[in-house]
């Protein structure tokens, strides 16, 4: 069996970049946002290897094996494989995530979040493929890591639910990682971006008051970690040190050169194609904000900021 290390947080906050560090371990593989895959096996992205999905060597092989296992016929119909629910941002199959689906799509979550926060089992049918979409992420990380020969892969897709899900059906197989970053970067990242700052600071503020009861009740405090974005991008070998150690992984000086590694991740930010394994620390928030949208995030979201160890 091949164990899941899990990475939530909120966009914009580092997850690729942690991925591919993570993912340059000899022993793990990276996945990248793999909840998408069936998007990307639709619309043939590109993979970080550089080619195609539907050309990549391993996504072949784990087509093959996942129609064998699953009794489908993905590469006809991508959509057959079901990861659990996912709203793509940038790159959108526009045939299929449709207003109407994803008005479904909302309702379907709202139960499930429910059932994960208060434990209310509430029309159990309705949930009932969310869950079996997050069962389907065992047989694709079995798959990949006996094709790639890895004891564990890396998944950021990021979602709350799924990490609580996939924690919930099988905690001896899976490890989440926590990535988050001062609120105020993620607030500026949407402003400049072109979003208001309402649903700049509303997605960031969701996503972790959300997650922090569900993630702590659901998963045991030995199984989950908290990474700030800051200390591993200002020092990434001491907090991977740290992150390896939490994972039961011998530290590898050349995970810290993640480009030198072939990666297979069909879904992230488009940094998973740098040609350079420098990190750039990035606090342009700092000059960035204007004062009155400064004032703004500390009147709705500071308190939450602090809990999460931001307090200058």
């Amino acid at each position: 069996m091949t164990d899941c290390i899990y990475i939530c947080s909120a966009g914009h906050s580092g997850s690729t970049l942690l991925d591919l560090l993570i993912g340059s371990h000899s022993s793990v593989a990276s996945l990248g946002e793999i909840s998408q895959l069936p998007k990307n096996i639709a619309l043939n992205t590109v993979c970080t290897c550089g080619e195609p999905v539907r050309s990549c060597r391993l996504w072949q092989k784990v087509v093959v094996e996942l129609d064998k296992s699953l009794g489908t016929d993905i590469l006809s119909h991508p959509y057959s494989l079901s990861l659990g629910p996912f709203k793509a941002q940038v790159v959108v199959d526009k045939a299929r995530q449709t207003h109407l689906r994803q008005s479904w799509q909302k309702i379907v979550q709202a139960f499930w979040y429910i059932d994960l926060r208060f434990g209310l089992k509430l029309l159990p049918p309705l949930t009932a493929e969310a869950r079996r979409g997050v069962s389907n992420n065992f047989f694709l990380y079995d798959t990949i890591g006996k094709i790639l020969d890895v004891k564990k892969v890396v998944d950021s897709s990021k979602s709350y639910m799924k990490a609580a899900e996939l924690y919930r059906q099988c905690p001896e197989r899976v490890k989440i990682i926590l990535l988050v970053r001062d609120g105020r970067a993620v607030f500026y990242s949407g402003i400049k971006n072109g979003f208001r700052r309402e649903r700049s600071l509303y997605v960031w503020q969701r996503a972790y008051t959300r997650a922090l009861p569900i993630l702590g009740k659901i998963v045991d405090a030995d199984d989950i970690l908290r990474v700030h974005y800051e200390n591993l991008a200002k020092a990434p070998e001491a907090e991977l040190q740290r992150i390896c150690r939490f994972l039961g992984l011998e530290f590898e000086p050349g995970m810290l050169d993640f480009t030198s590694h072939e990666h297979h991740i069909a879904n992230g930010n488009d940094m998973r194609f740098n040609k350079s394994s420098r990190i750039r620390f990035d606090d342009s928030w700092r000059e960035g904000l204007s004062g009155p949208d400064l004032e703004y995030f500390r009147k709705h979201a500071d308190y939450l900021n602090r809990s999460l160890g931001y307090t200058d």
